[in-house]
């Protein structure tokens, strides 16, 4: 499972428990005693995940001369639950996520979405907070492609 995720997301972690709190569903701990972890599985991960995709939106959106309502809508497209849920399945990360048992058939949406996000805010948390490493992985999920720039480049 772990070597899988690395692959899709094209970076290996230093500290193996933080990828498995990233794909540890809220509630999974408290429902099975043979998990461990937070009882909120991996929704602290997702929060900083969620905060490094707007970062990476607004950061290329600078860059690349994109005004703020086109960054909006690739925000709005890039980090709305649905996309991220369809991003996790298409790549197979709903078959990693150790989920609540509560949770019967397939991964909720919400459950998928957050894991996406709470792997990108591992991938920050074990690179030291290396800005560089999570763009690298965002772009390996082609997570932000929908940008079609017509503005102006300010990149160095």
């Amino acid at each position: 499972m772990a070597a899988n995720i690395e692959n899709i997301i094209k970076y290996r972690f230093a500290d193996r428990k933080l990828l498995k709190e990233a794909t540890l569903a809220a509630g999974a701990s408290v429902s099975r005693t043979d998990i461990a972890g937070d009882v909120n599985g991996n929704k602290s991960l997702a929060l900083i995940g969620d905060a490094l995709i707007r970062l990476d939106v607004a950061h290329r959106s600078y860059i690349e001369g994109v005004g703020p309502g086109q960054s909006t809508l690739v925000l709005s497209a890039a980090g709305a639950n649905d996309s991220l849920a369809a991003l996790g399945a298409r790549l197979g990360l709903d078959r990693s996520v150790t989920k609540n048992p509560s949770q019967r058939g397939e991964i909720p949406r919400v459950t998928l979405a957050s894991t996406v996000e709470a792997l990108i805010g591992a991938v920050w948390v074990d690179s030291g907070n290396q800005f560089d490493q999570v763009q690298s992985v965002l772009r390996a999920l082609q997570l932000t492609e929908p940008f079609e720039s017509g503005g102006t480049d300010r990149s160095p």
